[in-house]
Formats: C-alpha cells, sequence, structure tokens
C-alpha cells in the first residue's frame, strides 16, 4: 500500500471531484482514479459510490476516512519527528512560496533570517497549490504564502503556527494605456461585458475572485479572454491591453507600475494577508530560531515592505 493512495482518498474527501482531486495532487485524472482503484482493491470494498456527482462515499468509505486521516497525520508525525533528531547534522532550510511572493518577497525574508541562520536555504517555488500540497506532504519545513480569512488557502493549515506578515490586496488592474483603457467599460453591463484576463479554475486566486463577487451587490458581466493560472503571465497581458485582471498588489512592482494600474472602486479589492506557516510544536532549534526571528522581524518591520 502506498501513502499517496491515502492522500488521494483524502483529497477526494474534501473536494468531492475526480477531476480537480487530481489537479489538486498534480496527477493525471487517469492515474488517480487507477490509485483510488488500487486502494479500494488493497482494503478489499468500495469507497466512493460509482457514477455520483459529486463524488459520495459508501459506507465503507465513510468508515475509512477518519482511519485514513489519522494514519497520514501519524506517517507524517513520525517523519517530521525523525527528521527533527537529525537537525544538528541537516544544513538546509526548505522554504516553499508561490511564484508570485518568490519574486516580491524572498529578498525581504531572507534579509530576516538569513544572517540568523548558520545554513544555506532551499526555496520550492510553483503556483500557490503546488507548494501548498508539497509543504503539506513534508517537503518544506516553512510556508509563505496569500491567506484570506473568508478563503483560507487550505483547511489543514488551519492547524499550523500562522504569521501574518504583512497585508497585500487583491485588485483588478487594467492598461495605463488610455484608448485600449476606455474600450473595457469596467465594470461593464451585461449588453457589453468587458473583457477579463483570469486565473484558472483551480488557482488559489481564482477562488479569491470569486469571494469578491458574491461579495459584491452588483453584477460584473465580463467575457473571459484569456485563462492562466501564473500571476507574471497576466500581468503581462493586462499590460498588453488584452482585459481587466485581478493581481495582488505585491505583484505588480515598479516596472508594471509603468504599464498598469487600479481600475474600479473598493467594493472590487480584497484585504489579504502575506502568511508564513509552519507545523505546530517544536520543529527543532534551527527552524525555531528562524520563526521567532522572522516573527521578531515582521514585529520591528526592519525590513522595508514589511
Amino acid at each position: 500500500m502506498d501513502v499517496r493512495w491515502l492522500e488521494d482518498f483524502l483529497a477526494l474527501v474534501e473536494l468531492r471531484n475526480f477531476t480537480r482531486a487530481a489537479e489538486f495532487r498534480n496527477v493525471s485524472q487517469a492515474a488517480f482514479s487507477r490509485r483510488i482503484q488500487s486502494l479500494e482493491q488493497w482494503l478489499g470494498s468500495g469507497l466512493v459510490v460509482k457514477g455520483a456527482v459529486p463524488v459520495r462515499l459508501t459506507e465503507a468509505g465513510e468508515q475509512f476516512r477518519e482511519d485514513a486521516r489519522v494514519a497520514v497525520e501519524r506517517l507524517l508525525d513520525a517523519r517530521s519527528s525523525i527528521r527533527t533528531s537529525q537537525f544538528e547534522v541537516m544544513s538546509q532550510v526548505r522554504i516553499a512560496m508561490p511564484n508570485v511572493l518568490a519574486r516580491s518577497e524572498f529578498k525581504q525574508v531572507l534579509g530576516i533570517i538569513g544572517g540568523k541562520a548558520n545554513s544555506s536555504f532551499s526555496v520550492i517555488v510553483g503556483t500557490t497549490n503546488d507548494v501548498v500540497a508539497r509543504y503539506l506532504a513534508g517537503d518544506a519545513d516553512i510556508l509563505f504564502s496569500h491567506d484570506c480569512p473568508a478563503i483560507p488557502t487550505h483547511e489543514s493549515l488551519e492547524a499550523h503556527d500562522r504569521l501574518v506578515i504583512r497585508r497585500d490586496r487583491f485588485m483588478p488592474f487594467a492598461t495605463k494605456d488610455t484608448v485600449l483603457r476606455s474600450k473595457f467599460n469596467f465594470p461593464g453591463n451585461p449588453r457589453n461585458p468587458f473583457p477579463m484576463v483570469a486565473y484558472s479554475h483551480r488557482a488559489y486566486f481564482a477562488r479569491l475572485f470569486e469571494h469578491v463577487l458574491q461579495r459584491s451587490n452588483s453584477a460584473l458581466p465580463y467575457k473571459v479572454c484569456v485563462q492562466c493560472d501564473m500571476s507574471d503571465v497576466l500581468k503581462e497581458v493586462i499590460a498588453a491591453g488584452y482585459g481587466v485582471g485581478w493581481l495582488p498588489e505585491s505583484a505588480v512592482d515598479k516596472a508594471a507600475r509603468e504599464e498598469i494600474s487600479p481600475i474600479g472602486g473598493l467594493e472590487w479589492r480584497l484585504d489579504v494577508d502575506i502568511c508564513a506557516f509552519r507545523p505546530p510544536g517544536a520543529q527543532g532549534p534551527k527552524i525555531d530560531g528562524l520563526w521567532d526571528a522572522l516573527r521578531a522581524g515582521v514585529r520591528t518591520k526592519c525590513v522595508p515592505g514589511f
């Protein structure tokens, strides 16, 4: 039995959809389905009701859900304990952060903790979903990610230590080209929807955008013209004048501000936090020391931008 099968099953339990669960686990849907089938064969019982949409668990699936969660947690705890006991001989600190934060925040983070550790740093980057999954799998010691109380990045992070680094804003941007900008007619109307540069449905920022829509009392007629889950790509498309798109303000550096600027009123903006996460409990003197340094650096705001 492969522990990944248990993690796949728990992802399916949470998302209730094979396609979304496969994307979250970063495997093809066919491979994901085979893993679930392998787990069912190993158990000798079906776990999901065939053909049910959204996915529903069988009686055996409901019974196995909690056992699977406990088993995965114990295995990860065991690995963490072993790794903690070896910290004195380990030199590398593993950090996970999305691409969008690696560009805007890593230098500041390193400015706080770099001088506090006699070690090197390994940085895992990718989409928010990818780096959160890698961190939860135990591949990183500290995670940096956007997080919003109304739309948590991942429910499993609720049990982890959370430190707010600074406040960010998720807001709509458009090209500064006045001719192109005037054509967008933001926020649009049903007869003339504005062109939108959007995140793919699996991206965390897509969930934030949906929350902005639900929170607003106004309709927002739009037509998606470009879709991607990378903020840097969307930023370039927005600057080229293809449409309006939401970005975290931290992603818009000095060069980008020459080409794009916010559009629309405050009702289309959402405050979000840039946070650090680590597993609960003592993580060894090195990680605990870095966490304390990070907390002190944030409290005193000793690094510009924090």
